[in-house]
């Protein structure tokens, strides 16, 4: 039998190893920087600021560390987009002085947006379930959201067999009453997804929080529940806590060992054990780094090999064949393009991007810039070798959609751009980090403009919002979409890369030392402008939290003041104008909402019951259309010892 290692000892003993051979350049390097470090001690992300707590009423109170920030009672580790917060000192003091004037327009009118926002919110609380299935829409309106979830969520998270899923799903639509509970759940959770990009509103959000509320009663649903919350915002800050418990669930029925080494089972059971294992694997390191956390996941942890490079269909043409031990998973091309072949060009970036977000979020941190440099060129290895893989797919007879490449390409080049941004703030200050801040700003360039090819265009969009606020129209472009309505890391991945444009924006301007004009980049500056009705698309979508199209607003008036020539206090009144007039326009967007709110949605219903607090490992797997009771998980017995249990089960779906 395989090993499996304590992971926290595994990465230990590598660190160990590591730090022995090169023990004598790092020290070298480590002094070398500390002799050109300026007084501030730039070397550091946030040191320039540590132990210092920035108030402000737009961020919250903000206590810097070195290597992290703590807001409220949570930390932070370096991959969070809140210590990029640390940048924007002065413009967070600027708003928190006003907060301190009792006559403050801005403060006043931002008072009155946050009461509207609760009041939105708590229109949308599904309030309490005890009846499953009672608020499924009409059949026109679930084709369109199931859709939306399969053609893009699970091309690249691979969770459902496609196949299987829609078989059921006709069925259910020939009888409901007769559907089983796990699969109606499981419709529900999908529907959930699908909502985020059925319209550029958002409109069916009502729905997608109370299908968001429902519990599992199998592993598919767990990792679709997951994905439900965060894309319709229900708890979605804290998604991290519920994909340790779909890891810790998947481990303990046995996931993380590959499907030869345990009791014969078919060839789908066994791929979709390790498709889902796969899926995990990409979640649990998806959401460390939104939340900043350290990954406890390591590939040393499990012997599951890599899924099959196949078809759904393919499964099925192939599901009286048996596992064995020794097996190769995939005895067919890695060349030709599957429904699979995505989350395999993923995975195989997965260590590279893994060391990154370990060595990042590590407490306490013992990375160098040395270290920094070197994974640098290790993901950068896999990155070209990723899009080399994607660029040959161009030439197959079926390619991968606009949604896939675009999407990938967006997760890797989030992993370059979070392993260099600790350096951005010293790279202001300190040329020597000049590498750092460039890898930054390209990447969230890249990524900003992947998000919406239409912002590396001209834009007519003024810096100053008129009394005709624009919004996005995403029609046709899901993942534009899932920018403009879905919540959690969609959120973030435009949020974060907009702000360093900005910082880089506003940085150069001000490094601009000629007697004319600054100099500015077009691209920054477009981007600059199309953020702005980015911010306002998410409020009219159900956004509540207005802070940041107001913070944007803010900044953007502070280029265009940089712009006209104003220096000092001069400054200040356009930014507080701009901030006025956009909370303004916030609250009479808020209004709109709360009326809206207020009609019930087609096919929704009240009666609902939140399962939240019921989402745990000891359910059974679930009928999801490919184990109908797969075993019972709250004893290891049934898959790891008697496979007696496990038998009928596992033949039930074949025959059926």
């Amino acid at each position: 039998m395989t090993l499996i290692y304590d992971a926290n000892e595994v990465l230990n003993r590598i660190f160990q190893l590591e730090r022995r051979l090169d023990k004598s350049t790092a020290t070298r390097e480590l002094e070398r920087e500390r002799e050109r470090e300026p007084p501030e001690n730039c070397g550091q992300s946030t040191s320039r600021y540590e132990g210092q707590v920035i108030e402000s009423y737009l961020a919250a109170d903000i206590h810097a560390m070195s290597r992290g920030v703590v807001s409220k009672t949570r930390y932070f580790g370096q991959s969070h987009w809140m210590n990029g917060i640390i940048h924007f000192r002065s413009m967070l003091e600027l708003f928190e002085n006003q907060s301190k004037d009792a006559k403050s327009e801005a403060v006043a009118v931002l008072n009155r947006c946050k009461a509207l926002g609760r009041s939105i919110k708590a229109q949308r609380n599904p309030g309490i379930i005890n009846k499953f299935g009672t608020n499924i829409p009409t059949r026109d309106v679930a084709d369109k959201l199931v859709d939306a979830y399969l053609r893009t969520t699970e091309t690249v998270f691979r969770v459902l067999h496609v196949p299987s899923f829609r078989r059921d799903y006709e069925q259910y639509w020939t009888a409901p009453d007769s559907a089983g509970t796990p699969f109606v759940i499981q419709l529900q959770l999908v529907m959930a997804i699908g909502c985020t990009i059925y319209d550029d509103f958002f409109s069916m959000r009502k729905s997608a929080v109370q299908w968001g509320k429902l519990t599992i009663t199998g592993l598919q649903n767990m990792i679709l529940l997951t994905l439900a919350r965060e894309t319709a915002s229900v708890g979605g800050d804290l998604v991290w806590i519920n994909a340790g418990s779909v890891l810790r669930s998947s481990q303990y029925m046995g996931l993380h060992r590959d499907p030869s080494r345990l009791p014969k089972m078919s060839r789908l059971d066994a791929e979709m054990r390790r498709r889902l294992w796969n899926t995990i694997l990409e979640l649990e390191l998806k959401t460390s780094i939104d939340s900043g956390g350290f990954p406890t996941i390591s590939p040393e942890t499990s012997d599951t090999r890599p899924p099959a490079n196949l078809n759904d269909t393919e499964l099925l043409e192939e599901e009286d064949l048996k596992e064995k031990e020794g097996e190769p998973a995939d005895t067919r091309s890695g060349e030709r393009f599957t429904d699979m072949s995505m989350a395999l060009a993923l995975r195989d970036s997965f260590r590279e991007r893994l060391a990154i977000y370990q060595m990042l979020n590590a407490m306490p941190f013992r990375g160098t810039y040395d270290d920094t440099i070197r994974l640098h060129r290790r993901f950068m290895m896999a990155f070209k070798a990723l899009t080399s893989k994607l660029r040959g797919y161009a030439s197959s007879e079926r390619q991968p959609t606009a949604f896939q490449y675009r999407f990938v390409e967006i997760m890797t080049r989030r992993c370059l751009m979070s392993l260099h941004l600790p350096y951005l703030g010293p790279a202001i200050k300190d040329p020597a980090f000049s590498f750092s801040r460039k890898q930054v700003t390209e990447s969230a360039v890249k990524m900003y403009q992947l998000l919406f090819p239409s912002a590396g265009l001209s834009s007519e969009h003024p810096l100053i919002p008129g009394d005709d606020l624009a919004t996005l129209s995403t029609e046709g472009d899901d993942l534009a979409r899932f920018a403009v309505c879905a919540a959690g890391f969609w959120r973030v991945l435009a949020s974060q890369s907009s702000m360093i444009i900005i910082l880089e924006l506003q940085t150069t301007m001000q490094e601009d030392e000629g007697l004319g004009p600054p100099t500015i980049r077009p691209d920054l500056l477009n981007i600059l402008r199309h953020s702005l009705p980015y911010y306002l698309s998410r409020i009219k979508a159900g956004e509540t939290n207005v802070k940041g199209y107001l913070f944007t607003a803010a900044l953007a008036a502070h280029v265009q003041a940089l712009m006209n020539g104003l220096v000092g206090p001069k400054l200040f009144e356009p930014i507080l104008s701009a901030a006025i007039k956009t909370e303004k326009a916030c609250f009479d967007l808020l209004k709109q909402q709360l009326g809206s709110a207020e009609v019930a949605e087609t096919g929704a219903g009240d009666d609902q019951f939140d399962w939240g607090s019921l989402m745990t490992g000891n359910e059974e797997w679930g009928d999801n259309s490919l184990m109908v009771p797969f075993f019972d998980v709250s004893s290891v017995e049934c898959f790891l010892g008697g496979f007696d249990v496990m038998s009928p089960s596992l033949t039930a779906w074949n025959r059926s």
